[in-house]
């Protein structure tokens, strides 16, 4: 739990360094969709750029703020709101599921689900 408390914070304070402490060197990010953000993101590296790319579509505006987490030593569940605006008066507000693979207290796999894939494909694009 607290790796998921962590990495949520860290999140939303912009805290790359702490994000990439918590992330294992053979991580991967699957992102569910056909959006432009879509796919997998197979490194470090790959997933922070993912991270900063979210902030940049969204001037800054996009949230991911856990309402249930669940944990043990191997699996993690969160449950998120999810929030962003894009310029003219798009705004994309939803829900998600993020479901997270642990070894050696680090994050080795996350899939990232949208409640609405098809509004979220549409708004990054």
């Amino acid at each position: 739990m607290a790796l998921l408390r962590d990495g949520f914070a860290a999140f939303d304070k912009g805290d790359m360094d702490l994000i990439r402490e918590l992330l294992a060197d053979g991580v991967v990010h699957r992102v569910q969709g056909r959006g432009p953000l879509s796919g997998s993101y197979r490194t470090p590296e790959e997933i922070l750029g993912f991270y900063v790319r979210l902030f940049e579509l969204s001037g800054g505006t996009f949230r991911a703020e856990p309402y249930s987490l669940t944990a043990d030593d191997a699996h993690g569940v969160a449950l998120v709101h999810t929030y962003a605006e894009r310029p003219p008066d798009r705004v994309l507000a939803g829900r998600a599921v993020h479901v997270f693979r642990f070894a050696d207290g680090r994050i080795t796999e996350i899939r990232s689900l949208a409640e609405d894939q098809y509004a979220d494909d549409e708004f990054w694009s």
